[in-house]
């Protein structure tokens, strides 16, 4: 980590105007023989004025004390710009960018309940996580309260890395967060809406003449994931006549393509049923007249799924186009997502006998209790057919 050694306030000049920056001098702590020095310059956002001048003075004072090596005087909201900030180089940019928004949510909660990083105990990380179950939080247009469970985990994996790094760097004796159980919210796991057997009629004439109706075919059909539809190419099917899952593109904040898969259990590849090739071989030929149309502007990318022009969607496209068929036909349960497909996925596959096994291959899950736990939330409608059955069959007059 960078610690810093002294600091002033210089004036820089944007369009036009003078503003206040801070300057930093700075020292790689990690650096042993050979110690790296460089200039960090933060922004104040504050107009050179008399009156900014003690305002600057003491956003100096705070930024030192944030890079300062002395761990007795550092917050832990500090300590945590500074862990992402040395984490940075070694991520991906939508890992980095997934990190970032995740310990936002940390640093605004500890920026407000200062404490300092030696003195944080496991009572002040259970608190944390007992407000992330409770407090009002944006989502959008509308609000919700309290972070889903899977937010609240990823959330508590960052918070207990962090601190072992802290321990690693001698600022702490222990983490404070090994011991803390991470909470859940009290919620029916089998609620959560997904596409049985008998919706699949309904859902198919749903997408029916959509743009985007083959994506969403092939990831109920083959369930896969959003990145995973997304970064489709024609070199994909390969000359066996399989479709191979080796490209993916995603986005948190950027959109990034990558010619790896999440896991190593998510490259496989599939055979292509007559339907969804027929469907493809469309595609292909509206492409190709698509690109005499642009000419030179057609973006020649040889992703399946494009605009016109041949530039592939923006995760966020595909996501929200599939609410919006959700919520245009009330035949389907408005809490259907897109990632509900593989879900359904999952569950057609089991309750028409597939073995756990070959379902857990199927959509590349790496540990079969993943696909276990998808089943056991999309069981109850199963479980009400076996009831109405029963109850036919002994109450029957």
């Amino acid at each position: 980590m960078k610690e810093c050694k002294s600091g002033r306030i210089i004036i820089k000049k944007r369009r036009g105007t003078d503003y206040f920056f801070l300057r930093l001098n700075l020292v790689d702590s990690e650096s042993d023989n050979n110690k790296k020095y460089s200039t960090k310059d933060i922004a104040t956002n504050l107009t050179v004025s008399k009156r900014n001048q003690s305002k600057a003075n003491a956003m100096l004072e705070d930024a030192i004390m944030e890079y300062s090596a002395d761990a007795e005087r550092m917050y832990y909201h500090n300590y945590l710009k500074r862990w992402l900030e040395a984490k940075c180089p070694s991520l991906e940019l939508t890992t980095y960018e997934g990190y970032e928004y995740r310990l936002r949510i940390v640093i605004n909660y500890f920026s407000e309940h200062k404490v300092l990083l030696t003195e944080l105990k496991p009572e002040h990380i259970r608190d944390f996580y007992n407000h992330l179950l409770t407090v009002e939080h944006g989502t959008g247009k509308r609000y919700s309260i309290g972070y889903s469970n899977r937010s609240i985990k990823d959330i508590a994996i960052l918070v207990r890395a962090s601190l072992e790094d802290a321990v690693t760097l001698k600022y702490i004796a222990d983490s404070p967060a090994a011991k803390i159980k991470t909470p859940h919210r009290n919620t029916d796991v089998q609620t959560k809406a997904y596409i049985g057997s008998d919706d699949v009629n309904i859902f198919l004439d749903a997408i029916s003449g959509h743009r985007l109706e083959v994506a969403f075919l092939m990831a109920l059909y083959y369930g896969l994931r959003r990145e995973e539809i997304l970064g489709l190419k024609w070199s994909a099917i390969h000359e066996d006549g399989k479709l191979y899952i080796e490209h993916t593109v995603s986005r948190v904040k950027s959109t990034i393509a990558k010619d790896r898969t999440k896991t190593d259990a998510s490259q496989r590849n599939y055979p292509i049923p007559d339907k969804i090739r027929d469907e493809l071989s469309k595609i292909r030929d509206r492409q190709s007249e698509n690109r005499k149309i642009f000419g030179n502007k057609y973006i020649d990318s040889d992703y399946i799924f494009t605009w016109e022009d041949g530039h592939y969607y923006s995760p966020d496209y595909l996501t929200k186009s599939f609410k919006k068929v959700v919520r245009n036909d009330n035949r389907l349960d408005d809490s259907l997502t897109l990632h509900s497909l593989r879900a359904s996925c999952v569950s057609i596959l089991i309750h028409n006998g597939i073995d756990i096994k070959d379902v857990q291959t199927w959509v590349g899950h790496k540990d079969v209790q993943t696909t276990l736990n998808i089943y056991a939330r999309t069981n109850e409608k199963q479980q009400n057919k076996v009831a109405d059955k029963m109850a036919d069959t002994l109450f029957s007059s």
